[in-house]
């Protein structure tokens, strides 16, 4: 039977390595982010806020990811308008926070499948009102069931997570 108690060696960690160990799991979110397209510092203003159990001004998030403020403000709309944060403000305090989406796997995928959709638009179009050699219309065909077959598991799989999320 395997224990869910960290071992010896995990609770002797230092502070140090701990921090280490954080700044690393920070930046590798940020370089697969920028394979997806997102700046580097986007990504590690993701992953920070991925870890951070509360709300963030933009000057701790600016001191953090060792960003410029100019930058960090960019790449956090960025964010929040992806869906991956939201802006929140605290009673009596005049500057924005942020946060992780509570929803964040949900709001991801169903920005992906609209985007996919997008795409199937633009296919379907290609199908239906260009003049396609056979190679070219099978081509597109075969883009289409495989679309159709990836949106039905995606869609079924959030239909899943979203009743398991309600019980």
């Amino acid at each position: 039977m395997t224990s869910n108690r960290p071992t010896t060696a995990h609770r002797r960690r230092s502070a140090a390595d701990l921090r280490s160990n954080r700044k690393e799991f920070v930046e590798r979110l940020a370089v697969a982010h920028e394979a997806d397209g997102l700046c580097r510092i986007a990504g590690r203003i993701f992953g920070l806020l991925l870890l951070c159990e509360r709300e963030m001004s933009l000057d701790e998030i600016t001191r953090e990811v060792g960003a410029s403020k100019g930058s960090a403000s960019v790449n956090t709309r960025l964010l929040e308008q992806r869906g991956f944060i939201e802006r929140v403000s605290k009673p009596g305090d005049r500057r924005d926070y942020y946060r992780i989406m509570p929803d964040l796997f949900q709001r991801t995928m169903e920005q992906r499948l609209a985007r996919w959709q997008r795409l199937h638009e633009i296919v379907d179009y290609g199908l239906t009102e260009l003049d396609l050699s056979p190679t070219v219309r099978n081509r597109l065909s075969e883009f289409e069931m495989a679309y159709e077959n990836v949106r039905d598991v995606v869609e079924t799989a959030l239909g899943k997570w979203h009743s398991r999320r309600k019980r």
